[in-house]
């Protein structure tokens, strides 16, 4: 999966994926490079509105959301090698990463740290060290302006 061991950059995606490709352009790029993965679908039933999220998943390590075929989120987990463009990677304690980005603040409804510089950290909390990494959508930071879809729908 050497492909994917690149820079993780916060509201743009790593390299080879980009928070701008549709669904269907990730789906065409892990065919053409012969990666296997596979598709979830949550359907979000009771949500309002009801829009469902599909997730291909890239073996263990990245899990990329879609809703209405439009990418929002990639979490990077497990033995992915990349790292933020700071050095924050994947096995690295919660402590050294808040030494990095001092604007790490714990979000207790979460349970994830989040940085102003538009990213999030999950820790182990018996290792106290980073477990996954997430890049996102802007719109993602704002419930009303996410779950309203607009973002999906205006691409």
């Amino acid at each position: 999966m050497s492909i994917f061991d690149k820079c993780i950059i916060p509201y743009f995606g790593t390299e080879s994926i980009s928070l701008d490709m549709t669904y269907d352009e990730l789906r065409g790029f892990l065919k053409a490079n012969s990666i296997k993965h596979t598709v979830d679908t949550w359907s979000n039933k009771g949500c309002d509105p009801e829009v469902p999220w599909n997730i291909i998943r890239i073996g263990d390590d990245i899990s990329v959301f879609f809703a209405m075929g439009r990418m929002f989120k990639i979490c990077f987990k497990n033995k992915f090698t990349g790292s933020l463009k700071n050095g924050i990677h994947i096995g690295m304690t919660i402590s050294e990463a808040k030494l990095i980005d001092d604007s790490l603040l714990f979000d207790e409804d979460e349970e994830l740290y989040s940085s102003s510089a538009g990213y999030w950290l999950e820790d182990n909390i018996e290792t106290q060290c980073v477990e996954c990494i997430t890049v996102f959508i802007k719109e993602l930071l704002d419930d009303d302006l996410f779950f309203s879809y607009q973002w999906a729908e205006n691409k």
